[in-house]
């Protein structure tokens, strides 16, 4: 693991929250919700509320390089917390991976999810479908497990889930953030940038937004067969 880990820090229930609480108000909360195989905090980078991340307990690559039992995890609270934003925010809810498994290639080396209310879902599987080929599967259990490979994934609630393989050395790579804010017409194209364009305040109406959520039921209803 490389330390420090972003994501690791962000996740972690006894520490402040790392880069992240650097956009938060003091004492706010950065984690919306937990399981024992994941937890969900707003991104750094939330070009629109509800914009968050589902980032797994284990330190991998990728959720493909997760164990079984831990990719059924980041699915079910996943899907949790889909129809969580789906009922606040009355829009469509979007997941993407990008599961890039060659250590060193990125700045955050933590698997993780994005998952935000937009419409850019089909316009972004229709991009990628003309650009990689395409297999699907009924859950993240199913991702490609392989160290060598990388693949794409594209969630969303009630549809089989995308996985595109993708060369680990693959150039350009293709950048998702960017896709979706092109394909969101409420989010102006260089938005995606996340280190140029943090959104402090999105991120914490993001927090403030999901504050009741029910982070208890959550932790009761997953990963506990």
């Amino acid at each position: 693991m490389p330390s420090p880990c972003d994501l690791c820090a962000a996740i972690d229930s006894t520490g402040r929250g790392g880069t992240l609480s650097q956009h938060l108000f003091a004492g706010q909360q950065h984690v919306v919700a937990r399981t024992t195989t994941a937890a969900a905090v707003p991104t750094i980078g939330a070009f629109v509320p509800g914009y968050l991340l589902v980032v797994p307990t284990t330190h991998a690559t990728s959720i493909g390089r997760l164990a079984q039992d831990e990719r059924r995890g980041v699915h079910e609270l996943t899907e949790l917390l889909a129809d969580r934003l789906a009922n606040l925010y009355g829009m469509p809810v979007l997941g993407f991976e990008y599961g890039l498994n060659a250590p060193g290639a990125r700045r955050i080396e933590h698997g993780h999810l994005h998952l935000l209310p937009t419409t850019a879902g089909a316009p972004l599987r229709q991009f990628l479908r003309w650009h990689l080929p395409l297999t699907e599967a009924t859950s993240m259990e199913h991702l490609p497990t392989e160290s060598d490979s990388s693949y794409i994934s594209v969630y969303e609630p009630g549809r089989p889930l995308a996985i595109y393989p993708v060369a680990n050395d693959a150039s350009p790579r293709i950048r998702l953030r960017e896709l979706v804010a092109q394909f969101d017409p409420r989010v102006s194209p260089r938005a995606w940038d996340w280190e140029r364009n943090p959104f402090p305040a999105l991120i914490r109406t993001t927090v403030n937004d999901l504050a009741g959520s029910p982070a208890e039921q959550v932790m009761a209803g997953v990963g506990r067969r």
